[in-house]
């Protein structure tokens, strides 16, 4: 009774967003090794904790846009929460990973990160700044990445591969091209392509058209096995996600800007 009372506290609260921004929603339950490593850090259940991350979560319209309605207990603090992340991002990504590292420094084990997390952060990072500015945009990606995971049920749009290893996220209009606010998340500037694909789509070797087709650069010559991977798939039109179709803006400005016609 006594944890149902104590209230969750601004640092508790952006450690928490911190873990729902940078893991999978499949390793965000009680069970879940990060989930129960922040709530020994915190003194309180993995259930608890794992609830605080859906409660959060609730206020993501791109999971709305899914069709996933969340939890109905968010407090002010969730909602403000949030709010600041929509607004400010970058900053506010930054504000949370240094909340849950802050609360991890505060347990006697030095190796507290989950192999997921260490794979979506980065398992050695530097100190101070730098590391805070790598940080967020590791877990901005990895967030793109895990929007793109279920949208795309986990094919490459194009080929079907399934293996995740092999799976990028990849950005229609160019991450350092779109806005931090607006663009850089939208799951309708991405694409989930295979390591090949991705590569060769932001060489601008190949693009997509606004009828969702690819189009192979024509400074493709035929000369390799890899040429011939590119080629074959020519004018096939990509499988469509789950939700969130890539936007005509964000495929114009890649038609225009990247592809090397």
């Amino acid at each position: 009774m006594a944890e149902r009372r104590k209230n969750w506290s601004r640092e508790e609260t952006l450690a928490a967003l911190f873990l729902y921004l940078a893991l999978p929603a499949r390793l965000i339950d009680d069970k879940g090794e990060d989930v129960q490593t922040l709530a020994r850090a915190i003194g309180r259940t993995p259930a608890v904790v794992s609830l605080k991350i859906w409660n959060l979560a609730s206020f993501d319209e791109r999971r709305r846009a899914r069709g996933k309605v969340g939890m109905v207990n968010a407090s002010k603090m969730d909602k403000m929460v949030w709010a600041e992340y929509s607004s400010g991002g970058d900053e506010l990504i930054e504000e949370a990973a240094d909340a849950f590292f802050g609360q991890l420094d505060q347990l006697d084990s030095g190796d507290v990160m989950s192999d997921d997390l260490q794979d979506a952060i980065g398992a050695s990072l530097p100190e101070g700044r730098d590391r805070d500015v790598i940080i967020s945009a590791r877990v901005n990606q990895q967030f793109f990445r895990n929007t793109l995971l279920v949208n795309y049920n986990s094919h490459c749009c194009l080929t079907g591969l399934s293996n995740q290893k092999l799976l990028v996220a990849s950005h229609i209009k160019p991450w350092k091209a779109s806005d931090p606010k607006t663009e850089r998340l939208a799951p309708d500037n991405g694409l989930l392509l295979n390591a090949l694909h991705d590569r060769a789509f932001d060489q601008g070797l190949i693009t997509i058209t606004k009828d969702l087709k690819i189009i192979v650069s024509s400074m493709v010559r035929h000369e390799a096995p890899e040429d011939e991977y590119l080629w074959r798939y020519n004018g096939e039109r990509i499988t469509l996600p789950k939700q969130s179709s890539p936007r005509a803006e964000f495929i114009e400005y890649h038609n225009d800007m990247v592809f090397k016609g």
